[in-house]
């Protein structure tokens, strides 16, 4: 079976220039407003539209039943009335891109979910995660 070898070389050239352009959304480019479930899976799409879905009968990347798991198993914080807001959305975004490779126990003890119910809750979620948006940055543009 033959290579077509300009194919593959454009493939990949526009694959590099996709991920030096990548980049985890900003703390500040995420809704802070209370969003309802079926609103945060949309947004959650659209932010890591790069991660393949699980298998091909599975169009979404994150489920409402997934996040209300990551809830229940203390991955992230409650939403408050039902409604989810920036730190919420920032967990999910970190658990869905560390969940690509590790596994979920792995997860759990990675992530400190109660930072979030701290005094300096917001603060602290927003310095971890964009630590952890610069360190993905980084090891995109590695790859």
């Amino acid at each position: 079976m033959g290579y077509d070898k300009a194919l593959i070389a454009g493939k990949l050239r526009r694959w590099e220039k996709y991920l030096e352009r990548f980049r985890l959304p900003a703390w500040d480019d995420i809704p802070d407003f209370g969003l309802y479930m079926d609103q945060v899976v949309l947004l959650l799409e659209r932010y890591l539209s790069f991660i393949p879905p699980v298998n091909e009968e599975k169009e979404r990347i994150v489920t409402a039943s997934a996040i209300n798991n990551y809830v229940r198993l203390k991955l992230m914080p409650a939403p408050v009335k039902r409604k989810y807001y920036r730190v919420h959305i920032c967990y999910l975004i970190m658990i869905l891109t560390l969940k690509q490779s590790i596994g979920i126990s792995q997860v759990q003890k990675i992530i400190p979910w109660e930072l979030a119910d701290g005094q300096d809750g917001p603060e602290s979620v927003r310095q971890i995660y964009e630590d952890y948006s610069g360190k993905f940055r980084g090891i995109a543009l590695r790859f």
